[in-house]
């Protein structure tokens, strides 16, 4: 059997975005059948899956007439095949598209779908992975967006998801979750020791899941600024210090640099919190670190590209800035 090349397919799915068959698409559904609705559900989620024509897709209405397709309730099955059809094309369409660029009632309306997808027991790996990937990208738009997805129990539809099987699927679920950050029922949701346990978990397992640990350590970094969840941190005992520990010493740019801020916002607080960083080993480490490689000199030995020569400087000082804390 010959199969188009995925050059030629994507070649043809162009020329179509061109000939607005996107848009006569979206006029075909008003009064047609189940069964002929489910293959125009079928062609959007296809076509999506090319980057370049996602833009066409919305402006011709596929994104918002996928979003009013969308119904709850009792569903034969292949009402339950369009709906995911459905959430599946919006999904594709928003992983890449800049949500400031959407309507409103679009991006509002995109919110419930995607969180129904990563829900729905019956979506694949794939599925799933890129309705939390959009539903990150919504999340970093604004405070409304972020409000949307708490209320539509986002927080823990997203928290199942973080302990799935596919490690993509949980790297995406960490992210998205950073992203409703400082959202206030996210903020009381950390404050609790088994759930703020579980992301001290997740950003010491950088050997094996680097980008999830990475996430993970990027939200601590931001949420120890409130000191119930920076109190709550220095209670994981052997865990929070070895994190700590650990990050510092493998020599990662990227999570030191998150580390260290999670670093300054303990010393800022005082008390326990400070204590743990001067007790610890943290403490002289930076003192150290700082001293070693201030003012760039001996950074130049170890051939950084440009950029992990810039977040270096940025560690150094976070180091120094620590020293100098501590000394108060």
């Amino acid at each position: 059997k010959e199969c188009d090349s995925p050059e030629a397919v994507r070649s043809r799915i162009k020329s179509m975005a061109k000939q607005n068959v996107p848009r006569a698409l979206v006029s075909l559904i008003a009064g047609a059948s189940d069964a002929t609705l489910e293959h125009i559900v079928m062609a959007m989620m296809r076509m999506a899956g090319e980057q370049i024509v996602r833009g066409a897709m919305i402006q011709q209405g596929c994104l918002s007439a996928c979003i009013k397709l969308i119904k709850n309730g009792d569903l034969s099955e292949t009402e339950k095949k369009i709906m995911q059809y459905a959430e599946h094309t919006i999904s594709k369409i928003l992983v890449t598209t800049n949500p400031s660029l959407l309507t409103t009632s679009q991006c509002m309306g995109s919110i419930q779908p995607l969180i129904k997808l990563v829900k729905d027991n019956e979506s694949s790996d794939l599925q799933k992975f890129e309705a939390l990937l959009s539903l990150t990208n919504l999340a970093s738009y604004n405070d409304s967006t972020k409000q949307h997805m708490v209320s539509e129990k986002g927080i823990r539809v997203l928290s199942v998801a973080m302990f799935s099987g596919h490690e993509l699927v949980r790297r995406a679920a960490t992210e998205a979750m950073s992203n409703l950050v400082p959202h206030p029922d996210m903020i009381d949701y950390l404050r609790k020791k088994d759930n703020l346990k579980v992301w001290v978990a997740f950003a010491a397992d950088y050997e094996d899941n680097f980008e999830c640990a990475r996430a993970a350590l990027g939200c601590l970094a931001m949420v120890t600024q409130d000191p119930e969840i920076a109190s709550t941190f220095i209670k994981q005992g052997n865990l929070s210090e070895k994190l700590l520990k650990s990050v510092l010493e493998l020599g990662n740019l990227e999570l030191m640099h998150r580390a260290l801020i999670l670093t300054l916002n303990l010393i800022e607080h005082g008390g326990k919190c400070k204590e743990l960083v001067m007790t610890t080993g943290t403490l002289a480490f930076c003192e150290a670190y700082a001293t070693t490689y201030q003012n760039g000199g001996k950074s130049m030995d170890l051939e950084f590209s440009e950029a992990d020569q810039k977040l270096m400087g940025i560690t150094v000082s976070l180091s120094q800035d620590i020293v100098q804390a501590c000394s108060r």
